[in-house]
């Protein structure tokens, strides 16, 4: 929806990621969950898809953390912390002057790894806003790196048939009442070619 019926005036091509996620936003809000065109994203289970709502890290030193998306879903029936409970999506350019290392890892994935974004969740989404010439061979290479640590990597491989990377991240955190360390979280990572 977002390449073949975009609203008016918006190219894909040219536009920054601010636009980009704003126009993703309203597609996935309003035509797909309002509407319902996709089986099990509809208003019963999913709360308001919304663009960077404030929450707090895991240790509360950061109460204005800003995920790019967040998905809430609606699990009033679980023992969980119902305001970090939901799909945290962070999204990045990759491009020449948004390297996949520095730009992506360092200043994406790495939130979810020590406790900034989705602390209390198992799985999470980052979303990459990448030029035609960049692939998963470059993320898988950095995952691969042992000099990339920081990252805590413990498995990661291409879902071929989604185009979508899966990566598996160790947290050294622990949870907050004493719950017990964190368990690790999974993050897919879905790259629209712009």
């Amino acid at each position: 929806m977002l390449k073949e019926h975009p609203p008016s005036g918006f190219d894909l091509q040219s536009e920054n990621e601010n636009n980009i996620t704003l126009v993703l936003i309203d597609i996935i809000e309003n035509r797909l969950r309002q509407r319902g065109e996709i089986d099990g994203f509809n208003p019963a289970l999913f709360g308001r898809v919304t663009r960077d709502q404030k929450i707090s890290n895991i240790d509360g030193s950061h109460p204005d953390k800003m995920p790019d998306m967040h998905f809430d879903l609606k699990r009033e029936h679980l023992p969980i912390i119902s305001i970090q409970d939901g799909l945290f999506v962070e999204c990045k350019p990759v491009d020449r002057r948004h390297p996949v290392l520095s730009c992506y890892c360092q200043k994406g994935l790495i939130r979810f790894v020590v406790g900034d974004y989705a602390w209390a969740m198992q799985d999470a989404l980052m979303i990459g806003y990448a030029k035609p010439q960049y692939t998963f061979k470059k993320l898988s290479s950095i995952m691969k790196n042992k000099r990339n640590a920081e990252f805590n990597t413990v498995d990661h491989n291409e879902i071929c048939e989604f185009s979508i990377y899966r990566s598996i991240h160790d947290r050294h955190f622990e949870w907050p009442e004493n719950r017990g360390k964190a368990c690790r979280i999974t993050v897919f990572h879905q790259w629209l070619s712009i």
